[in-house]
């Protein structure tokens, strides 16, 4: 609840200091994460999630991770989609579905072995 919280008043504040247009798009950028994202957390949406094996970990590239990966990209290049408000607007709308919508949000390394003795059969073997 504090999470959701948090999250909510940092987005009405924003909303407030950027303007209509960064709110608008921000909606968009939510409603298109939702149409496109799983219903729930571990559910299948409309693509693939994008996770990628390392050594004994599954590491889980959550749309909302790479979404504020694309904002630093963005400014630090200076590269936008139409304007800064909107690029901002866009991609914080998919962060902030990604961290309000899902439980999981936050489980981003997953181990391969699920308890001890699968570790040390899978290090036997």
């Amino acid at each position: 609840m504090k999470r959701k919280l948090v999250a909510i008043i940092s987005t009405v504040i924003a909303s407030f200091i950027f303007g209509y247009l960064f709110m608008l798009s921000l909606l968009i950028g939510f409603l298109a994460s939702k149409y496109v994202a799983g219903g729930s957390a571990g559910k299948q949406g409309k693509f693939k999630s994008i996770v990628i094996s390392f050594r004994r970990w599954r590491v889980h590239l959550h749309h909302w991770l790479y979404s504020l990966w694309l904002i630093g990209f963005s400014s630090l290049t200076g590269m936008y989609f139409l304007t800064p408000l909107i690029t901002y607007g866009l991609l914080g709308g998919s962060a902030f579905q990604g961290v309000y919508c899902y439980g999981d949000w936050h489980i981003i390394f997953i181990s391969k072995y699920k308890t001890k003795t699968d570790v040390s059969q899978k290090i036997g073997s």
